[in-house]
This record gives structure tokens, C-alpha cells and sequence, in this order.
């Protein structure tokens, strides 16, 4: 893909994305608006305008046009086999018990049904971030580790212990293995319509199952007047932190393989 994106715009769009945040972050904001149903976070809709230069638009068509990985439902075993695994795996060991939570059918069973809706409204800030990911990737000859630090830059100020937030080791943790996994899908498959099914049906299933007490990922995710949720399996909590870098290391390494049999690593 001819690319004339210059090394500057990278850095720009990261610089504003970080200054935005921070500044939402330090005055109490959220970092996301909700418009009309659609989410839009900073971090993944404030770098697309850097990038929409005329000379681009012929490599924005080809990718809206033309995605280079088309396997039919076969990236879904990377959404799946991981927490079955996990699901599995808790079950051997008398880790797991089914919930009782709040709003079992108004917010859990009806997640379930509206998952086409969710995914919908998540779907143009996905598509955003995907476009400005593909188009940077060609900058570096370590494109894979150029772009996962990329993501991490972008995504990192949501994580920082500003004020009364706490670090969280297991979501920056979670952080560096999603933006792998997002490198290794750019690199290898470059479909970002699978890209965009694959992350927000990871975290999606992910916190549908097990719960979370995050508002913003409820929020976006899920339903606005939601903020926290049990799901629908009871862990313990010495482990409830490990499940979702453990199920997004499984992911890692699935993909991994489906990149070495596809024969294209350079």
C-alpha cells in the first residue's frame, strides 16, 4: 500500500489525543461522548483526522473495499476458544459458580439480544481507529511492536493514577496484550471489519460473563444508564483480576499461529 503519511502527523495525533485526555481526565470527565447511541472515545476518534488527506483517501477506499483476510467466521474461534478455555479451566478446579446478579434479564439476558445494537454503535470509532492503525503501521520495519506502542500511547491516560484512581496493574497488563493483538490482526489479516467484530466481542463476552465494575466500559460497551454489572458466573477475587489478561494471552497466541500457518510473517 503506497503510504505518504509523514512520521509527524503519528506524532501530532498522538500529542493531542494524550493532552485531551489528560485534561478530561484532571478535571473528573469522562473521555468518551455518546451521540445519538454511538460511542466515541478519545483515544480511538481523535488520531482518524490526522490522517484524512486527499492523498490518503484512495488507501482509505481500498481498505473500506478490499480487506485482505476473508475466512468466513474463522476469526471467531479467537473470541470463543479462549474463555472456554478459561470457563473450562475454573470449572476443573471448583473456582466458579453460577451468579445471582442484579438485573438478570433488564441488563444480562438482554445484552445477549441487543449484541447487534452494541456492536453497531461501537462500530464507527472501531472502523476510525482500525483506518489510522493500517495507514501507520508501513512507517517502521518493527511494524508490529511500532504499532502496539502506538495503541499503548494513545490508551495509556486512562490508566494513570490521576487524583483518587488507583493504578491497576491487571488493566494495564490487559492494555499491552490487547495492543499486541491488535498489531498482530493489522499485520497478518488486515480486515478491520474482523478487527472491530474481534475486540469488542473479546471485552464484550468478557465482562458480560464475569462482570465488571467499570462505568466507562458499561458504559461503552454496554447500556449508558448502567454502571456496573456481576455477570453471570461468581469467581473468587484473588482470581477475577486474572481472567481477562489470561484470556486475552490465549487470544495472543491463537492469532500468532493463524499468522505462522498463513506464511506471510516478514
Amino acid at each position: 500500500m503506497n503510504n505518504k503519511l509523514k512520521f509527524s502527523t503519528i506524532v501530532y495525533a498522538v500529542l493531542v489525543t494524550i493532552f485531551l485526555e489528560l485534561i478530561l481526565k484532571y478535571f473528573n470527565l469522562d473521555s468518551y461522548i455518546i451521540f445519538a447511541g454511538f460511542r466515541f472515545h478519545l483515544s480511538l476518534v481523535v488520531p482518524f483526522p490526522f490522517i484524512l488527506k486527499f492523498d490518503q483517501l484512495k488507501n482509505i477506499k481500498k481498505i473500506l473495499r478490499n480487506p485482505i483476510y476473508n475466512k468466513t467466521f474463522q476469526p471467531l474461534k479467537w473470541v470463543f476458544i479462549p474463555l472456554a478455555l478459561i470457563l473450562i479451566s475454573l470449572y476443573i478446579f471448583k473456582k466458579i459458580k453460577i451468579g445471582d446478579p442484579d438485573y438478570f434479564y433488564e441488563f444480562g439476558l438482554s445484552s445477549i439480544i441487543d449484541y447487534p445494537i452494541y456492536f453497531l454503535w461501537n462500530f464507527p470509532q472501531l472502523l476510525m481507529a482500525s483506518i489510522f492503525l493500517i495507514l501507520i503501521q508501513p512507517l517502521f520495519k518493527s511494524h508490529i511492536l511500532f504499532t502496539t506502542f502506538i495503541i499503548i500511547l494513545l490508551c495509556i491516560t486512562e490508566y494513570l493514577p490521576i487524583g483518587a484512581q488507583k493504578f491497576d496493574f491487571y488493566n494495564v497488563v490487559s492494555l499491552f496484550i490487547s495492543a499486541a493483538i491488535i498489531s498482530l490482526i493489522i499485520k497478518y489479516f488486515q480486515n478491520i471489519y474482523w478487527l472491530s467484530i474481534i475486540i469488542f466481542s473479546i471485552f464484550w463476552i468478557n465482562l458480560l460473563t464475569f462482570g465488571s465494575q467499570s462505568p466507562t466500559l458499561i458504559h461503552i460497551l454496554f447500556a449508558a444508564n448502567y454502571n456496573s454489572w456481576e455477570g453471570f458466573f461468581e469467581v473468587s477475587k484473588n482470581i477475577f483480576n486474572l481472567l481477562l489478561p489470561i484470556q486475552l494471552a490465549i487470544t495472543a497466541i491463537l492469532i500468532s499461529i493463524s499468522a505462522i500457518k498463513k506464511k506471510t510473517i516478514i
